[in-house]
């Protein structure tokens, strides 16, 4: 009876499946933690730093991630980003008589570059992973110039390191509500001015740190005032996790009591009149089982409430699309008798979260 009362309340919103389960995160690169340093070596000798040869990485990186058997970090690759260097790369060919001017000064403007990787696999324990990484320069600019004379401008962009192996961590921080990345890379780019006939090759090695955070839970949209004036409440308490055995509890309050309710979800917000009140929630739908508010015996009152350990629904692989980097929007809904069909139930405002890994 009641499911048949819910399916109709619904008919407007159809249950579908969500999108597509691998998501991508931006993280973040940390330039105080990305220290590197370059090295390089020409036809004409090694290239020093002119005057240092150490650098930062700064901007973003693009990792694809798919849980694979409860694991949020089962299936890893990097996709891209754009990471720059901070500051600029200088350097010079020394001349085998020290006191006099370089043979050639060599110069990397501004280089922006955007890692990749096969897929990987990351231990469920240690969180190490071995790939291997290639580096793509976005943009940037090469300028030789040779003793005696002119500078000699090469573009960079779309020229490839030699693909190198890695090594590093991914995982999750519960205190910070945060993944992390630390990866050691050692990339070589050669490179060649046909103008002065200057070949070589460019070695940049660091450690690439870069975090993603997980966004605050946020409310949005405006609750139907039930029948007994009552305005209910979405609340939250805990984060969501794929991986992390915790909680993560959706609560409504403020609700009549001794009604049917249910919590549905979807991946996009929405703001549309329904059943006298407003949908949160934009179509195709996923609803969760029918619960009953409890509270105080009748008459009616805003004593019920509704609970869902959403993250029980996350780790318990009921829904497939339920990943980590995945947006979800979520709403109450539940029978209130004291309006007339087909506005006879009540609606809390929303409340829109990602999963973390």
């Amino acid at each position: 009876m009641h499911r048949k009362l819910f399916a109709a309340s619904f008919s407007l919103v159809a249950c579908a499946s969500l999108a597509s389960a691998q998501q991508t995160l931006s993280y973040d690169d940390d330039p105080n933690q990305s220290n590197f340093t370059w090295s390089g070596s020409t036809s004409l000798g090694a290239i020093v730093g002119n005057p240092s040869n150490a650098f930062q990485i700064d901007g973003t990186t693009s990792v694809s991630i798919a849980p694979v058997g409860g694991f949020g970090y089962g299936s890893v690759a990097l996709v891209g980003g754009d990471s720059f260097t901070v500051t600029d790369i200088h350097g010079k060919i020394a001349n085998v008589l020290p006191f006099l001017p370089p043979l050639a000064t060599v110069d990397v403007l501004g280089l922006h570059l955007s890692p990749s990787s096969p897929t990987f696999a990351v231990d469920p324990i240690t969180n190490a992973f071995t790939t291997t990484v290639t580096l793509t320069a976005l943009s940037g600019t090469l300028v030789v110039t040779p003793l005696g004379g002119s500078a000699q401008v090469s573009d960079l962009t779309g020229q490839a390191s030699t693909p190198s192996a890695a090594s590093g961590t991914i995982g999750t921080s519960i205190s910070l509500g945060s993944s992390f990345l630390a990866m050691p890379v050692s990339s070589t780019f050669p490179f060649s001015d046909p103008a002065s006939g200057l070949t070589g090759t460019l070695t940049v090695a660091g450690t690439l740190t870069s975090i993603w955070t997980l966004p605050f839970p946020t409310h949005y949209c405006t609750a139907k005032t039930n029948s007994q004036g009552c305005v209910p409440a979405i609340a939250q308490n805990g984060l969501p996790f794929y991986s992390i055995p915790q909680p993560f509890l959706v609560t409504a309050g403020l609700v009549l009591n001794n009604k049917f309710g249910l919590l549905f979800y979807g991946s996009t917000p929405a703001s549309q009149p329904f059943q006298g009140g407003t949908l949160c929630v934009k179509s195709p739908l996923k609803r969760l089982p029918v619960q009953n508010s409890g509270g105080n015996p009748p008459p009616n009152d805003c004593s019920g409430g509704f609970l869902v350990d959403f993250n029980a629904r996350i780790q318990g692989g009921i829904d497939p699309n339920l990943v980590p980097g995945r947006v979800v929007c979520a709403q109450w809904w539940y029978r209130d008798s004291g309006f007339a069909a087909p506005n006879n139930t009540g609606l809390t405002d929303a409340l829109q979260f990602t999963i973390a890994p």
